[in-house]
């Protein structure tokens, strides 16, 4: 049975979004309308009965957004601009919920329905809906990691379906770097939420919790960036300068994709955006978890 509606205010989660969203307007790391967004999403994952939802999205955002930076300048030669769609970049809301909305229904759900439920350890709903967050937010962090550092590895990607060498920042490419940074991610908010849970709800934490989260957390990371390069490599055009050497973000391929020197690389079709791609990936993997955190 639905548990009584929580209809609290939470004046700090309030606090709290609007500061995050100030902050990227003010960077110039959100638009307008991003920033918005932004301040819808951080104040549904915040108020709440239980903190690990806001706490998940917070590392998540910290972590990729640092991520972005390492070697910067390095991977500006190799890609033409940054990616709206990774923490970091100057992103509008769609490119905001993109990487937010399945944790944020999470959220949202558990506030409405699952306010009177221990947060992970009892079966039922609350453990699922932690459980879908979890899946959305490995992946994200997964598919970030690998895409911001695999793009650095010394060694060639390979197309995850042709298994040809690939130019670095290819959709579909792969690499053993990329792949563990991806998993890497999964396990890291998986240490996220369990170190949460643990503080929450001590009398029911227990070292079985802690391993199926990790468990499942890193399988996500690395299941989910797959699905990322699978998609990729068949939904997604790659365009790519000779010219320049580099390849063109979603950004940059429609006004260049007739220029001198530019070409395509792969099989792939021009469907998806990586805002698509992403918002699917997480989806599949929030509703994973879900299923997941009820056996």
């Amino acid at each position: 049975m639905p548990s009584e509606h929580d209809t609290n205010i939470y004046p700090g989660a309030a606090l709290i979004a609007t500061g995050l969203a100030l902050h990227g307007l003010c960077k110039g790391s959100l638009s307008a309308s991003g920033s918005a967004a932004a301040w819808v999403v951080g104040y549904g994952h915040l108020a709440g009965p239980v903190k690990v939802f806001g706490v998940a999205m917070i590392a998540f955002y910290l972590i990729g957004s640092r991520a972005t930076k390492v070697k910067a300048a390095t991977k500006a030669t190799l890609e033409d601009g940054p990616d709206p769609s990774k923490p970091g970049g100057n992103r509008n809301a769609v490119q905001v919920l993109s990487n937010s909305l399945p944790s944020l229904l999470a959220a949202i759900a558990y506030r409405l329905y699952a306010s009177d439920a221990s947060p992970l350890f009892q079966p039922g709903l609350g453990r699922q809906l932690i459980f879908a967050a979890l899946g959305h937010f490995a992946t994200c962090l997964g598919d970030t990691l690998a895409s911001e550092l695999g793009i650095l590895s010394r060694s060639k990607p390979t197309h995850i379906l042709t298994l040809a060498p690939v130019p670095p920042g290819t959709n579909g490419a792969v690499s053993p770097l990329g792949l563990a940074a991806s998993a890497a991610g999964g396990t890291i908010m998986a240490l996220v939420v369990a170190l949460d849970l643990a503080i929450e709800d001590r009398a029911g934490s227990s070292w079985a919790a802690a391993t199926q989260l990790l468990g499942f957390g890193t399988a996500a990371g690395l299941v989910g960036s797959l699905l990322d390069s699978l998609l990729g490599a068949t939904l997604q055009r790659t365009l790519y300068s000779t010219t320049d050497g580099r390849v063109l973000t979603d950004l940059s391929s429609a006004e260049r994709e007739n220029a001198p020197g530019v070409v395509t690389i792969g099989p792939g079709i021009n469907v998806l955006s990586n805002s698509a791609v992403n918002f699917i990936c997480a989806s599949v993997m929030a509703g994973v978890g879900y299923w997941v955190g009820g056996l």
